[in-house]
């Protein structure tokens, strides 16, 4: 089965096309889809401990293949930037603790990002997603490890410069991941098979980095 939406907060119609984000608090697993688990930066309260030591029990299990969305949030975050980093920092730890690769939401944090990177010298990859940068900022990115993901909304001129071989595609919290892919599609004039393929090759290529079986 192929992962064609590395990033969404539904549940796919067709079972693990999609890895779905769940939160601490929110921790049901359908059988047969995919998933994601983390506290993401809006959701850091006082007992963000307890939150995070119910996602190390459920980050061992085999249908999570990612750690997140974890991250910094500058504008939207409403705990301390500081707090955000160390819990950020929990996360890193617990990816490279069970070898799987790390989804991050960042907000205005992309200089916070880079020094934890080289900080904590993680060895997996991490996706940045929603990326809605330019290019330079993706070329740094991409020299540290850590790839993008594009949704609805992105940088025009980057869609035409990034590679398909560092392709991946989300639709986050819309439903709309078919016309995500028709519309991008559309600006890089590839059919959306193609597409389809290509972000499900990068997708197998970073769960090959990792612990997690390829689909």
């Amino acid at each position: 089965m192929n992962i064609y939406d590395i990033h969404t907060h539904h549940h796919p119609g067709e079972a693990g096309t999609a890895i779905v984000q769940l939160t601490p608090d929110d921790i049901y697993l359908r059988p047969e889809h995919r998933y994601s688990v983390g506290l993401h930066p809006w959701d850091i309260t006082s007992d963000w401990r307890v939150q995070m030591a119910k996602l190390h029990v459920i980050a061992l299990h085999p249908q999570v293949l990612m750690i997140g969305e974890a991250g910094i949030d500058k504008v939207h975050g409403s705990a301390p930037l500081e707090l955000q980093i160390e819990v950020m920092r929990e996360h890193i730890q617990l990816s490279e603790l069970v070898r799987k690769p790390l989804i991050i939401h960042c907000v205005k944090g992309v200089d916070e990002l880079l020094a934890l990177r080289k900080e904590t010298h993680a060895t997996l990859p991490w996706i940045l997603h929603g990326y809605r940068g330019g290019v330079e900022q993706w070329r740094q990115l991409s020299r540290a490890g850590i790839w993008i993901s594009i949704g609805l909304h992105y940088n025009e001129q980057l869609i035409h410069t990034l590679p398909t071989d560092q392709l991946l595609i989300e639709s986050d919290d819309t439903t709309a991941i078919d016309s995500i892919y028709e519309q991008i599609a559309s600006a890089t004039s590839i059919e959306v098979s193609a597409l389809r393929h290509h972000v499900s090759d990068n997708i197998r290529h970073i769960l090959k980095q990792s612990s997690v079986p390829p689909f």
